[in-house]
């Protein structure tokens, strides 16, 4: 390693405990998506605290932020992420961190904030944007960022996640629509006179047969998935109105497009089979991810550099009492080149800048994921010290490109190479605003 990646690390080191303070705080906050207020704020005072310029709410985001750093060289980007899921705390109707946000945003800031030290004690030019990105778990925040510029103008980003396992990844995610359809019929009695009324219900009934009928004929790749949030009040009225929400998941945004229009085919048939109105409502349209092996190449070399954290025989017994009988992981692993069925809006980013993330062990293997077990291990040293880890990978990683040309002029080429002829569409239509129809 360079001097001045060593100060980032050593910086790093020496904020742990603080570090760990507010990750704590963010665990306890266990805010959902576009609720996001105490963390977003805590990070934001944080920052500016560092003497980053910090840019509070976002768009149509009050919970997003950016914070900058420097006024010359480069400009690497970090996402940061910091909302909770419900179901995921200690009662089944409490919120909790079952995906360590509370870590991923932590690790971003102070990641963030050892650049910029680094780069004014050595006064090397450069500059480090840090990205609040709210409501990453209905998918919605960076897609609305991206939809309205923020993104624009970085030669890097940079981001990472909690996992089981240390490494870099060069592979793909898969692109997704959510959709919202709702349907408007007639309520009757549904004993005296059910034939003056038309089920909103049955359209949705209807709807998912069909859906459910096209599963055969759609790639094995793809994925799709639903929930009746409106179904009527009690079973004596024939409801005037239901409401379902479709995730639609395939490993590249053209499928997706195929799809959805096949879902909204299944949504038309229930309408006109029950004789009922159908509104279609999309929520947010997430990109595959764009993969740059020359960025994460540089991630993976500075992981192996940086070191994977050990666990301490404690909390190895803790993992155990959980039920967790795999041993943790305590090493660096090759580069992932994987492609994963699950989505992320850091692929709507990847298309406008290049982007590599990794992966820090911060539960234990065979933890699932959204999990009272997995929100345990992220709220204290099993997961903080993959914070750490990825903290120090992550400020090692953007000072490399900060003061090396050549290596940004290689990350850009093979993203200008991937993505020619290719301008970004966000598909969301410009002015809504998220969360349009309270889906939560």
């Amino acid at each position: 390693m360079e001097p001045i990646q060593k100060k980032a690390i050593d910086y790093i080191d020496s904020q742990r405990g603080e570090a760990r303070e507010v990750a704590r705080e963010i665990w306890k906050f266990a805010e959902p998506a576009l609720t996001e207020f105490k963390s977003s704020a805590l990070l934001c005072d944080v920052l500016e605290g560092a003497g980053f310029s910090v840019q509070r709410g976002v768009g149509d985001l009050p919970t997003a932020f950016i914070a900058k750093w420097g006024d010359a060289g480069p400009v690497i980007g970090i996402l940061g992420e910091y909302d909770a899921l419900p179901h995921c705390g200690s009662a089944h109707d409490q919120n909790g961190h079952g995906c360590g946000h509370n870590l991923f945003g932590t690790a971003c800031a102070y990641g963030a904030i050892a650049v910029a030290r680094a780069l004014k004690e050595t006064k090397t030019p450069g500059r480090i944007v840090c990205f609040g990105c709210p409501a990453e778990e209905t998918l919605e925040g960076k897609v609305y960022m991206a939809r309205d510029g923020a993104f624009e103008g970085l030669d890097a980003v940079l981001t990472w996640h909690p996992h089981w396992g240390n490494y870099a990844r060069a592979g793909s995610t898969n692109a997704m629509d959510s959709i919202a359809f709702e349907f408007f019929g007639k309520s009757a009695h549904a004993a005296r006179d059910p034939w003056d009324g038309r089920s909103a219900l049955d359209a949705v009934e209807i709807m998912n047969y069909g859906v459910n009928m096209m599963r055969e004929h759609m790639i094995e790749e793809a994925r799709i998935h639903y929930v009746i949030r409106d179904g009527g009040v009690q079973p004596n009225v024939v409801p005037s109105y239901a409401r379902v929400w479709y995730y639609v998941r395939a490993p590249k945004r053209i499928i997706v497009n195929e799809l959805s229009q096949r879902v909204r085919n299944c949504a038309q048939a229930g309408a006109l089979a029950s004789e009922t109105e159908m509104k279609e409502t999309l929520l947010t349209a997430v990109y595959e991810t764009l993969t740059n092996l020359a960025l994460a190449q540089c991630v993976q070399r500075n992981f192996e550099a940086v070191g994977a954290h050990t666990y301490t025989q404690e909390e190895k017994a803790f993992a155990r009492k959980l039920g967790f009988e795999k041993p943790m992981c305590e090493e660096v692993l090759p580069l992932n080149d994987e492609h994963t069925r699950p989505s992320n809006e850091r692929g709507n980013v990847s298309w406008i800048a290049p982007l590599a993330s990794l992966y820090a062990a911060c539960h234990a293997p065979g933890t699932p994921g959204h999990h009272w077990s997995a929100t345990q291990q992220y709220g204290m040293e099993i997961g903080e010290k993959g914070m750490v880890t990825a903290a120090k990978v992550m400020a090692a990683s953007a000072l490399e490109l900060i003061t090396r040309p050549a290596l940004v002029k290689e990350v850009q080429a093979e993203f200008k190479e991937k993505t020619r002829g290719f301008t970004y569409d966000p598909i969301i239509p410009k002015g809504q605003k998220p969360n349009p129809l309270g889906v939560r």
